[in-house]
């Protein structure tokens, strides 16, 4: 039976080897569906046509639920701006609409943040135990828990076949949160697979439905972008 170590190697492996183990930056740009706490009425929903993503990683990373490195996140909708959220590697800003505001804990950076830990995994040394393998998505995947050098816990779910990334969960201070990864494509030009849908949820309950269309890793990104 693999170990968890073991399942990991292969996630770096399939998903780009040292390209996506070690990116420097990533920029995603696409759509998304916000349904706020599940709801179908009309007054919450919000097609964001435009919702973007910038990051720079970190060398290392101790901590799955802190921000680090540099990161903004944009969400439009029409000409309406919805959110803009910055952390330009000492601050973090949130400018939020009146619409946004309501929704405001869950978009702090300790209640999303999470995935890019698993990264920095062996690295530092963090602990990695394999639990039950599952069905996600449809998927037979494996099952591991990530404890981080602060002893937060992040689980995955890890496609048996292709060893994509397909499921992660954390507990966070407004709700336990999972999300569900799928529509893998390799970036052009880079050995980094990048899923181009991403389903979002709190207790249970769909927030957001994100489709990314544009991707570039590795490209510069100025220092404005995050504290303008």
């Amino acid at each position: 039976m693999m170990t968890a170590n073991e399942i990991l190697s292969q996630v770096i492996e399939a998903s780009g080897g040292e390209t996506w183990h070690s990116p420097k930056t990533l920029m995603l740009k696409g759509e998304a569906f916000f349904t706020p706490r599940g709801s179908t009425d009309a007054a919450d929903f919000l097609h964001f046509d435009t919702y973007q993503l910038y990051r720079v990683f970190p060398a290392t990373n101790d901590s799955a639920r802190a921000a680090n490195g540099k990161i903004r996140f944009d969400a439009k909708y029409n000409t309406n701006d919805f959110f803009s959220l910055r952390f330009d590697g000492q601050n973090s800003s949130m400018n939020l609409s009146e619409r946004a505001k309501p929704y405001a804990k869950h978009f702090e950076w300790s209640n999303n943040f999470g995935f890019s830990i698993i990264r920095h995994a062996v690295s530092q040394g963090f602990t990695l135990v394999r639990l039950t393998d599952d069905d996600i998505d449809g998927h037979r995947c494996f099952v591991v828990k990530l404890i981080d050098l602060k002893g937060g816990e992040t689980f995955y779910g890890i496609d048996q076949q292709t060893f994509y990334i397909r499921y992660l969960h954390f507990n966070t201070a407004v709700g336990f949160h999972h999300r569900i990864y799928s529509d893998f494509t390799t970036v052009a030009g880079q050995d980094f697979v990048q899923p181009q849908r991403l389903r979002i949820y709190f207790e249970g309950l769909r927030w957001m439905d994100i489709r990314w269309k544009e991707f570039e890793v590795n490209q510069p990104i100025l220092d404005s972008v995050f504290s303008e």
